[in-house]
């Protein structure tokens, strides 16, 4: 089982995108998949729910992390993906959670307290968290073994990702196991160029940006078509092929499922 983060200290990247793209490029190659929310804002839950799925009663991650010994088990969404939703008031049980020991690694102890039936169930645990560096980012980064980090074209977009690096590092040294010392904090870190418009300045000032980054494993380019699928609540490849696209849309859909095999292996 690999646990892979998305992550961003700035909104509007296109992190939680990503992750539910990957795991429904996990689902058409028939992984089993469990998807975490950790973002306040609910955007990855949104997506999910529906007519058919409500996540009224479901093991939330806020329950996860005001108890990580609670037993309830993930709610699943079909043969493939199961997912825990976030809820309204997630960002105010920062507050809370702050006080408690260990606070930086309550997802973590979930984890290994469910980590047999975990392993048996998934192959791959997605997590989309919240854009910011806060407690809730620290406890998903304590149980990653990679994690991704969407850029895009502006500023503040190409420096965060000194921001993440630093932040990473200065938790990677705080949150040690105190008679070993060795640090909880394993994840590799990768970078994925984002939301790349066609021509512009911005653009080619930012792709010039990139050669000058470690572990960019990725580019991708503004296009509609991710807009389409996210409002249809589809993959890429499931709405090309509801739409009748394949064809027309082969080469982007080549690009997209490269740089995911990409995230996969690296």
């Amino acid at each position: 089982m690999e646990v892979i983060s998305f992550m961003a200290i700035k909104g509007g990247v296109g992190k939680t995108t990503m992750a539910f793209q990957l795991a429904k490029f996990l689902q058409d190659r028939k992984k089993k998949v469990l998807l975490i929310d950790m973002d306040g804002q609910k955007s990855l839950t949104g997506t999910f729910e529906s007519e058919n799925v409500s996540f009224k009663n479901s093991l939330s991650i806020s329950d996860i992390l005001s108890n990580p010994s609670i037993t309830e088990e993930e709610t699943a969404i079909n043969d493939f993906i199961s997912f825990i939703p976030s809820v309204s008031n997630l960002d105010n049980l920062t507050d809370l959670l702050s006080i408690k020991p260990n606070k930086e690694l309550l997802l973590f102890m979930w984890f290994s307290r469910n980590i047999d039936r975990l392993e048996k169930s998934y192959e791959y645990v997605i997590i989309d968290l919240p854009p910011a560096w806060n407690l809730l980012t620290k406890n998903g980064v304590a149980v990653s073994d990679k994690i991704i980090s969407p850029l895009d074209p502006s500023r503040f977009g190409y420096e965060s990702h000194i921001k993440v690096l630093q932040s990473i590092a200065t938790l990677k040294k705080e949150v040690v196991d105190p008679v070993s010392g060795k640090s909880y904090i394993t994840a590799t870190v990768n970078f994925l160029g984002n939301r790349l418009k066609h021509n512009t300045k911005t653009s080619k000032e930012f792709l010039s940006a990139l050669k000058g980054i470690d572990n960019v494993i990725g580019i991708i380019p503004e296009k509609e078509l991710i807009n389409a699928s996210m409002l249809e609540k589809l993959g890429i490849e499931e709405y090309l092929r509801k739409e009748e696209k394949l064809k027309e849309q082969e080469k982007f859909l080549i690009l997209i499922n490269d740089i995911f095999s990409n995230i996969l292996e690296a």
